[in-house]
């Protein structure tokens, strides 16, 4: 079912099975925000301000910032420390010896640029609006590292979208592992079959949808010319379906397209949703994902179950294996 084109059939099951989905699952790097390509923006035009405001040769802008990606997208967090003394170092190591002094003042302006080209699409926001308002059930589950994965939810106001956000090295799993799934189901009070998850990694959105058994899965591939987008003949677990782009999902649920239009939220009611959101006992910069939006003393049962899931506030010291895997170092620019 893969496949652009359907047969009657299988478009008929295909509907079918989008008109019972009352939950969607959303991963969070290469398909809410483009991380790979935000990425890839900021440090070019980071190496553009090495130039003009720090004096860099060419060749050393952009071996510096080509180097500090690549150091950044092996190990973005280092539990021995903050996210911000980590990073300046991670850059520090990676300018040359005479400009190794401006790693506190560039430290904070790739950052800027990070989260400036990090935006949630204007459009993917009235998306996840029309959802809510349709009564679907929202979540988020990303795998990656605490602390950086929090850091994104926060600057960029995802929060107040979801009624479920889920980290994976809050987690005693990551995706595809099943009971990441469940545990988002039992948090939203769902069935897996009542469930989509929409992602742009074969071997752990689409795989830990089939594993977890949920009603449908739609594959995001970061493009269609790239390796990502291969024949899916020799995959194992194959997508319910194939988007070009998120929007699509307008085509296939007709409630998105019956609810009022709605008013983009502004910056203030989207950090005011995401500081009372309830993080379950997470800050904006540390562990714990979070589901619901009630207040810590107000918390639902299955945000009370949470805590025994969790697997603790810190990581085993420079563990980059659960790093941002989405973000492959091997294609930074």
């Amino acid at each position: 079912m893969a496949a652009s084109k359907l047969s009657s059939k299988q478009t008929t099951l295909f509907e079918s099975k989008c008109a019972k989905i009352s939950a969607f699952y959303f991963d969070l790097d290469n398909t809410l925000i483009p991380t790979r390509a935000g990425d890839s923006k900021a440090i070019r035009k980071l190496s553009d301000l090495l130039e003009s405001q720090y004096h860099f040769s060419k060749d050393d802008a952009l071996l510096s910032t080509q180097t500090f990606l690549k150091s950044f997208r092996r190990c973005p967090d280092n539990t021995q420390t903050s996210l911000d003394s980590w990073r300046t170092h991670l850059w520090r190591e990676s300018l040359p010896p005479k400009y190794k002094h401006f790693a506190d003042e560039i430290y904070p302006q790739w950052l800027r640029l990070r989260y400036r080209y990090l935006a949630v699409p204007a459009d993917y926001v009235q998306l996840l609006t029309r959802m809510r308002r349709a009564g679907y059930a929202l979540a988020l589950i990303t795998n990656g590292p605490s602390n950086a994965q929090w850091e994104k939810v926060a600057r960029l106001n995802v929060r107040g979208y979801f009624d479920c956000v889920l980290v994976s090295s809050d987690l005693p799993w990551e995706k595809p592992h099943p009971e990441i799934f469940y545990a988002a189901c039992n948090f939203l009070n769902v069935k897996p079959h009542e469930c989509a998850m929409i992602g742009d990694k074969l071997e752990t959105d689409i795989k830990g949808g089939h594993l977890a058994q949920l009603g449908l899965t739609f594959w995001t591939p970061l493009s269609s010319s790239s390796s990502a987008a291969q024949s899916l003949d020799d995959v194992e677990y194959k997508p319910h379906h194939k988007l070009n782009q998120l929007l699509e999902l307008y085509k296939y649920f007709p409630r998105l397209n019956a609810v009022a239009q709605p008013d983009a939220p502004s910056t203030s009611s989207r950090r005011s949703s995401y500081l009372s959101g309830g993080l379950t006992g997470a800050s904006a910069s540390g562990s714990g994902s979070g589901c619901s939006s009630s207040t810590s003393s107000q918390r639902s049962q299955p945000e009370k179950r949470q805590a025994a899931y969790r697997r603790g506030g810190s990581l085993p010291a420079m563990d980059c294996s659960n790093s941002e895997a989405e973000n492959s170092c091997d294609s930074f620019l």
